[in-house]
């Protein structure tokens, strides 16, 4: 990792400006303050690998398959997904795969998702998490996602869907209060850390998934879905710490594409509830030291979503 120092530098004004034109143009790059570019990562660094794992858990695909939707209808949902607790060897990512960092905070991702119906049998969700404290991490992460059925055969519905996100979760991922209550230098606090850090992990991603699910009237209208998808994921970490008497401003960061699957099922309840349940799976590779090759590490995770139809 490189240890950059901030500053104002002549251009900054117009450097920042630059940086607010990328992003309302759908750009995810991170343009630091001072000016100066991230430290780019190959997409099987350790933390690399930890961007991807934890951006990939907030990936907005379906829990089931697009279906036909009235033009102005609305609903409103809630999903639940379960973040995996990672072990060890899984936080040793810091400083190239050599420092434990903290980075099981949340067990669960819930977000509230709306649901509107337009022509031409699309429809549209936002989910927006906004920036609270819980479990030691603030998150912000807007999400989006326009939908469509393609194919409906009597029993048999399939679709796409266009899916993406823009925001961050902050916490204390480097310098933890358990880590930072022991004195700089000592075994508790080998890295020096003075205070507890305010880190920010950018999440940023678009993806496009295709699914189908088939009815089995017999059993209430239970539809089994299988889905799967392309990802396109934009992530950066920027350090915010005091260490050793100094500010660490690291900033780094690493795109890839993923893969995903999906499957499941949804269930309803009358015309106006339903309940999903789905598994939900990408891989991912990884090369911790010492090793130098690619290993497998992947996110497999489980997913359910309440929904219920207000007009």
């Amino acid at each position: 990792m490189i240890r950059l120092r901030t500053g104002f530098s002549p251009g900054a004004k117009r450097l920042r400006a630059m940086s607010l034109a990328l992003v309302l143009s759908g750009s995810v790059a991170l343009m630091p303050a001072n000016g100066a570019a991230a430290e780019h990562l190959s997409s099987d660094e350790p933390e690399a690998w930890a961007m991807f794992y934890f951006t990939s858990v907030t990936l907005f695909s379906g829990l089931g398959t697009p279906r036909q939707r009235e033009p102005g209808s609305v609903e409103m949902a809630l999903e639940l997904g379960n973040i995996p607790h990672l072990s060890t060897e899984q936080r040793t990512v810091g400083f190239g795969g050599t420092k434990v960092e903290d980075l099981n905070n949340s067990p669960l991702l819930a977000r509230p998702i709306l649901t509107v119906g337009l022509p031409w049998s699309l429809a549209l969700s936002l989910s927006y998490v906004p920036p609270v404290k819980v479990f030691g991490v603030r998150p912000n992460l807007l999400a989006m996602a326009l939908e469509r059925p393609l194919l409906i055969r009597g029993p048999w519905t399939a679709g796409a869907r266009l899916h993406g996100q823009v925001g961050y979760t902050k916490g204390s991922f480097t310098c933890p209060s358990g880590v930072a209550g022991f004195p700089p230098g000592s075994d508790g606090n080998p890295y020096g850390c003075e205070a507890t850090s305010n880190d920010k992990a950018i999440q940023n991603y678009v993806g496009l998934e295709l699914s189908g699910s088939y009815r089995i009237d017999a059993l209430g209208g239970l539809a089994p879905y299988l889905a799967v998808g392309a990802n396109y994921l934009d992530t950066a970490f920027q350090v915010h710490a005091q260490t050793f008497g100094a500010p660490d401003r690291t900033k780094l960061s690493a795109d890839t594409w993923t893969f995903s699957l999906g499957a499941g099922f949804a269930y309803p309840f009358g015309d106006n509830a339903s309940v999903s349940l789905g598994v939900f799976y990408t891989p991912l590779w990884v090369t911790r030291p010492p090793e130098t090759s690619q290993e497998p590490d992947s996110l497999i995770n489980a997913r359910t979503q309440f929904t219920y139809r207000i007009h």
